[in-house]
């Protein structure tokens, strides 16, 4: 049977970068770990790759660091349509840690057409407690959490 060598990384274009809260006076499993994701997100079934490396790349951080809340940085990404992102944004309890979601312009509108499908009375996503298009009000609100 003929196998290949493979990363992660060579099923998607999606990129990433974790970086954890640090301070000497709180233990290692204290502080809030931000996963900023950023790249292309494939639209509808094609982007399905795209949203399985992003769930299985929180997953493992959030395994490996245990961290007290979570900042998922969409900022950078572009994103205009795909069901996966569903479970990546936690929509259905997925995510157990106090976590906050960061947006920028390129997934914004996208990604308000998604999570309106389970809180279809809002008209931003910024309306919904855990959803930011600023990074300091996200810092604020998953400290406030955890």
């Amino acid at each position: 049977m003929p196998i290949k060598s493979t990363t992660f990384e060579s099923a998607t274009d999606i990129r990433y970068e974790i970086q954890v809260e640090t301070s000497e006076d709180k233990p290692r499993f204290s502080g809030v770990l931000v996963l900023s994701f950023f790249g292309h997100y494939r639209p509808g079934h094609l982007g399905a790759p795209d949203g399985e490396f992003m769930r299985g790349i929180m997953q493992a951080a959030l395994g490996v660091w245990r961290p007290a809340g979570l900042i998922l940085d969409f900022r950078r990404l572009d994103y205009v349509w795909g069901d996966e992102m569903e479970e990546v944004l936690g929509c259905r309890g997925e995510i157990r840690a106090p976590y906050a979601v960061v947006l920028g312009d390129r997934c914004g509108p996208a990604i308000t057409t998604l999570v309106r499908q389970f809180h279809p009375g809002i008209a931003s996503e910024t309306e919904l407690d855990h959803i930011f298009d600023d990074m300091e009000e996200a810092w604020r609100y998953v400290h406030q959490q955890a």
